[in-house]
């Protein structure tokens, strides 16, 4: 049936539908005879020609053109591979019926000699429990633009891999598969990475430098950035008149975003195209000025500068705005440093709404070591050619990493298809391509099973970039030894490494994963009565029992902390019902002692984990019961002192964490200049091994490169040390009071003063709900 043909129907179906009411209207308004509904109905349904049969929405995407006829290329799928892993013409395609996954998510079962485990939780609980491993599928990165690609192409092609494209052709080096990806590259999206933060002048036409016209300028600044993110700073010009210059970030609250347009002509002035707000943003901006400040819109002028894109532009404006004075942000806090700039970028990360375009994506599937490589590569073959049919990708099997306990086939796949959908994978995604490499391993004989680490109460995940990270500082590449030095003693570099660290540790002592919200409790609860099943079944399977306790302390953990939660919340939050600081006492102490009971019986990473989703909770309920005391006793406003005193509440855990920064940074400090020392001692072999020829005049750049950049990090953490040394002091002494922000030297100090910032301002706010309360009552 032709599109034309088509339309054609849905029109004699839409005027035949308007008859139909109309006439039933007409029907409705005259008397009826009884026992004639029925035929009537039957008569109406009559007039309606039935939709003309179209092919299945399968046919029409893989094998149909708009003509109507047989699609070969469309409808073309790589046979799978025999053992040896390339393509024959007599093999059967993948992409022929496919049966439901044993296991899997999906209902049904079937699969690999699996029939009889059934599907859903039980069902995979048995294929845990007879030795299935988990499919494990993770997106690594994405690269945009055509040297990024061939980046990850040639770092998947390492130690000479071939990779196996999707048209079946194998690329055995370097120059093929930048060839490759440059033949991609006309696919690859046009645009331009988002602008995310701005500088901008304003000014308001007049307004001379004095109290009352900082005042307008500080209205006008605020109403005009109102809902984005901004710092500024007021100039005097060589008229006396005052001139604010801001930056500030061009996602605003809601759906609003500043967007800036180019002249269509130079200006005379400037021999330049002048930039301007587009006239959407430039009319909200203007109102808003005229509503806070009364002056007239006409005589406001506002010139956008330069853009900038992520966090790292948000760090350079904000210290581009701060080199001729101090700027105060839209929260009143005064940047004047490089240290006060890189902690705003981060507090404004989150509301940037910064996208950047997508040409690939690095996807790696993961298998235990002993895995029979070629059914690993099989069943990858098999699965990018099912889920990645319409786009290009090139793939292969790595097997360096069998001694570490795995091995990995990589795949680098073109994010936009032949039709230019993009990939945009989300939870649910992941969970379908779980599935999907799951039916096709267990097809060629693997023991691989589609589950969640909901379901297994599971932390053993990280980063897919961590491992790379940290092998990289600790074992150099051989090819890359110099570069690999240079990256793990670079200053910038030595937070990411640290936290690389933690993740894996983590990762390999796999704490209990704590349900925090009522979908993960669910899955625990559901996948609880499928490991009693299965133990039931199975009394001497040892996977059973193990799996079982973890689950039964994951959902006791996770109730405990539900209750801690409901309970905290209903008595810190404004009711009808008034409760006295007496019964929030007795309920303090009966969580108190359920989360002691409760840390008894956890370990390691899990009971720090419980301790610390408990403990806000209990310090909340703290704070509280302190101000509700100073209420019943009359007292209307807090004074310095009463803060400290509530604040004493927590102030042995934030002595205590400002010790144990403090610990970190010096030991990071005392590694660094090992580090350093170690680089020097080795530049200083190079200089006396007395080869100067090319290469080793090259390598002693790099050597000196390494020692400059070791002794910046060792002067640096130094530096940070101090600040940890002398922040720990600070709030021994004055635990309410904010750490000044010359200390402010780590992230972990950062968070350190947001977390004081915070429990002061927790206590306001039960402040001024108090004297709400009260004054309620008494009236």
């Amino acid at each position: 049936m032709s599109r034309t043909a088509q339309i054609v129907w849905w029109l004699e179906q839409v005027e035949a539908a308007r008859r139909a009411v109309a006439e039933a209207r007409t029907e409705r308004r005259q008397p009826r005879r009884p026992g004639l509904l029925d035929e009537d109905v039957r008569a109406r349904r009559a007039r309606v020609a039935p939709l003309p049969k179209t092919p299945p929405a399968q046919e029409i995407i893989r094998g149909a053109t708009i003509t109507g006829e047989r699609d070969e290329e469309r409808a073309r799928s790589i046979p799978a591979a025999t053992g040896g892993g390339g393509v024959g013409p007599g093999a059967s395609p993948s992409r022929g019926a496919s049966s439901p996954i044993s296991g899997g998510f999906s209902a049904g079962s079937g699969g690999a000699g699996m029939n009889s485990a059934g599907g859903g939780p039980l069902g995979r609980a048995r294929q845990l429990a007879a030795g299935y491993q988990p499919a494990v599928i993770k997106v690594v990165s994405y690269a945009r633009g055509v040297t990024r690609a061939t980046a990850t192409g040639q770092y998947v092609q390492r130690e000479d891999v071939p990779l196996e494209t999707h048209d079946g052709r194998l690329l055995t080096d370097r120059e093929a598969v930048a060839d490759e990806i440059k033949a991609w590259s006309t696919d690859f999206s046009k645009r331009a990475e988002s602008q995310d933060v701005g500088a901008f002048r304003l000014k308001l036409e007049g307004v001379p430098d004095t109290a009352e016209g900082r005042a307008a300028y500080e209205k006008a600044v605020a109403a005009a950035f109102s809902g984005h993110r901004h710092a500024a700073r007021l100039d005097v010009d060589d008229k006396g008149q005052l001139e604010a210059h801001v930056v500030a970030a061009m996602a605003g609250s809601g759906k609003e975003r500043f967007r800036i347009r180019e002249a269509q002509a130079a200006n005379q002035e400037y021999d330049a195209r002048p930039r301007r707000l587009d006239s959407v943003s430039d009319a909200a901006v203007r109102a808003r000025i005229a509503a806070a400040t009364g002056i007239d819109a006409e005589t406001v002028a506002i010139r956008p500068g330069a853009t900038s894109h992520g966090r790292d532009g948000v760090t350079y404006r904000l210290n581009k705005l701060i080199e001729k004075g101090a700027a105060i942000d839209d929260g009143g806090k005064s940047l004047s440093n490089v240290s006060d700039a890189r902690i705003a970028a981060r507090e404004w990360g989150p509301s940037l709404r910064s996208q950047s375009a997508r040409d690939t994506m690095h996807l790696i599937i993961s298998a235990k070591a002993g895995t029979d490589v070629a059914a690993l590569t099989n069943a990858a073959r098999a699965f990018l050619h099912d889920r990645f049919a319409d786009h290009k990708f090139m793939f292969g099997v790595h097997t360096d990493k069998e001694s570490a306990g795995h091995i990995h086939a990589h795949a680098v796949i073109a994010v936009k298809n032949e039709s230019g959908q993009k990939i945009h994978p989300n939870r649910d995604t992941f969970a379908e391509w779980r599935e999907a490499y799951a039916q096709h391993a267990q097809a060629q004989g693997l023991k691989i099973v589609a589950t969640s680490a909901k379901e297994r109460a599971s932390s053993q995940s990280h980063g897919p970039k961590d491992k790379a990270i940290v092998e990289a500082a600790d074992r150099p590449r051989p090819a890359r030894e110099a570069r690999d030095r240079a990256y793990a003693a670079d200053p910038a570099n030595q937070r990411l490494i640290d936290n690389a660290r933690q993740r894996i540790q983590k990762a390999k002592t796999n704490p209990i994963r704590l349900p925090m919200s009522a979908p993960d409790r669910k899955v625990v609860n559901e996948s609880i009565v499928a490991w009693k099943a299965v133990a039931g079944e199975q009394p001497s399977n040892r996977m059973a029992k193990d799996m079982l306790e973890r689950l039964l302390m994951a959902q006791t953990v996770g109730a405990i902390l539900h209750t801690i939660g409901k309970r905290v919340e209903f008595l810190t939050k404004e009711g009808e019902m008034p409760v006295t600081s007496q019964q929030m006492v007795q309920d303090l102490r009966l969580m108190n002692d359920a989360v002691s009971r409760t840390s008894d019986l956890l370990d390691g990473e899990t009971k720090q984990q419980f301790r610390e989703t408990s403990g806000r909770y209990l310090e909340t309920l703290a704070n509280r019961i302190d101000l509700q005391r100073m209420q019943e006793t009359g007292v209307q406003q807090l004074s310095r002192a009463d803060v400290e005193a509530v604040v004493g509440v927590n102030a042995d855990r934030l002595i205590e964490r400002a010790q144990e920064v403090r610990i970190k940074e010096e030991r990071e400090a005392t590694s660094v200049e090992r580090l350093a020392n170690r680089a020097i001692d080795a530049e200083r072999r190079q200089e006396a091994s007395g080869g100067i020829d090319p290469a080793s005049q090259r390598e002693l750049q790099s050597e000196r490169a390494i020692v400059s950049g070791s002794q910046q990090s060792a002067a640096r953490e130094a530096r940070e040390a101090a600040a940890a040394v002398e922040a720990a002091r600070a709030i021994a002494e004055y635990p309410a009071q904010s750490l000044p922000a010359s200390l402010i030297q780590t992230d972990a100090l950062a968070k350190l003063r947001a977390e004081q910032e915070q429990i002061v301002r927790e206590l306001e706010t039960e402040r001024t709900m108090a004297e709400t309360i009260k004054a309620q009552r008494m009236k």
